[in-house]
């Protein structure tokens, strides 16, 4: 239970500082599953996953780039 405990905090964070944006995709994408269990009504489908994916996306995207700034700014 430790090691998911550490994991979560791993996921959820930035070099020690909270992520909300993971935060938030993760939460929407459990409200997906949720969703698609109870009433899978197209409309509220495609605006949890559209908010999921995004906040997920913008997380990923923030790493990518964040990474070829500091490695310009190195060298």
């Amino acid at each position: 239970m430790k090691k998911f405990f550490d994991w979560a905090k791993g996921f959820l964070s930035e070099n020690g500082q909270a992520s909300s944006k993971r935060f938030v995709g993760l939460l929407s994408a459990i409200a997906l599953c949720y969703t698609l269990y109870l009433n899978p009504n197209d409309a509220l489908v495609y605006s949890v996953a559209a908010l999921s994916a995004a906040a997920l996306g913008i997380t990923a995207v923030e790493k990518i780039f964040k990474n070829k700034s500091d490695k310009e700014n190195e060298g």
